[in-house]
């Protein structure tokens, strides 16, 4: 099901790509937009390696062959992925310019130059200005893929000069089938189809890393407690959040949140058919009961707000009081 391109769906974008490769007139820039966990990052490296594949046109790309093996390995030396450096939350102009200066370069392995900003969004204005250059005089043989799940965050001048691709979320039935196929009993595949919302990346992070799958559990096993604690846990709760760090900072805990009391606030208005975690329905049920419907829609905006402010880098643990003070309580507590 995933073919070649090792992407779950997605067949319309695939199919652009491929038509521009068999013409041969590919365009110098790419920016890949989309949910994260969606396939942008795979289908960047697909397309580096699809331009420096050595297998027949029509097979491009292969998988196998000395120039992809490497370019999966992450060690191509015509395949330069820049990102957010240790230490920095941002990607500055010293990056942007030295990657500028090694495109100038002649391919020394593969035909062609890739350079893949990941995510690009990530880019200050500063560097954003400063990439406009090369994207408005690409070198020859240079091949530029933005990737981003924040298009907006793009200047309109770096939007415009990039062909866009844009991957959206996988159908339940597609992304259960794929998961089959990878050797998943068909309930498990058709649950964790439903909880990724329609991410191959994060459903196969869920079927593939049991610290993962422990993890969102026990998140979703605090963002049911909220309603049950007083005023002090709550304070307490941000602070612990607020100190957590690398992959499950709070950014991830909001985003395991906000899917949750989605899926409690569609159990309210009895549309439990579209839930994303169908194996905690009495959870789910439970919970939808004994608070009121009133406060679960504005504490879903309240923590969009939030992950906008944790965006703009505001100091976490406030972000985080403000919000759980302003979250649903029982009935009988809020009484």
């Amino acid at each position: 099901m995933m073919g070649r391109w090792g992407l779950i769906g997605h067949d319309g974008p695939l199919q652009a790509l491929e038509a521009y490769l068999a013409a041969g007139r590919l365009p110098h820039a790419f920016l890949i937009v989309g949910p994260p966990q969606v396939g942008k990052g795979t289908l960047a490296l697909r397309l580096a390696q699809a331009l420096n594949c050595v297998a027949p046109p029509k097979e491009r790309p292969c998988g196998h062959c000395h120039q992809c093996r490497r370019i999966a390995q992450g060690i191509h030396p015509d395949v330069q992925v820049m990102s957010v450096e240790g230490g920095h939350r941002e990607i500055r102009i010293a990056q942007v310019r030295e990657l500028e200066r090694s495109l100038y370069l002649k391919p020394y392995e593969g035909r062609m130059r890739v350079a893949i900003v990941d995510p690009a969004d990530a880019m200050n204005l500063e560097a954003q200005n400063a990439f406009l250059k090369t994207l408005e005089e690409p070198p020859d043989q240079v091949t530029l893929v933005l990737v981003t799940a924040r298009e907006m965050r793009l200047l309109p001048t770096v939007r415009s000069r990039c062909h866009r691709l844009a991957l959206c979320p996988v159908p339940t039935a597609v992304l259960a089938a794929a998961l089959e196929e990878r050797g998943l009993p068909r309930a498990e595949a058709y649950a964790l189809a439903r909880l990724a919302h329609g991410r191959p990346g994060l459903a196969i992070a869920l079927a593939t890393g049991p610290s993962l799958a422990q993890r969102w559990q026990e998140e979703v096993h605090r963002a049911a407690s909220i309603p049950r604690l007083g005023v002090r846990q709550r304070l307490e709760m941000a602070q612990t959040i607020a100190a957590e760090p690398g992959p499950w900072g709070p950014a991830w805990v909001l985003e395991v949140w906000r899917r949750w009391w989605r899926d409690v606030l569609l159990v309210q208005s009895g549309a439990q058919e579209l839930v994303s975690h169908v194996t905690m329905m009495d959870e789910l049920e439970s919970l939808a009961s004994s608070v009121p419907p009133a406060m679960v829609a504005p504490f879903l905006e309240a923590i969009s707000r939030t992950l906008s402010y944790l965006e703009d880098n505001v100091n976490p643990r406030l972000a985080l009081e403000a919000l759980l003070l302003a979250a649903p309580w029982q009935q009988n507590m809020a009484a």
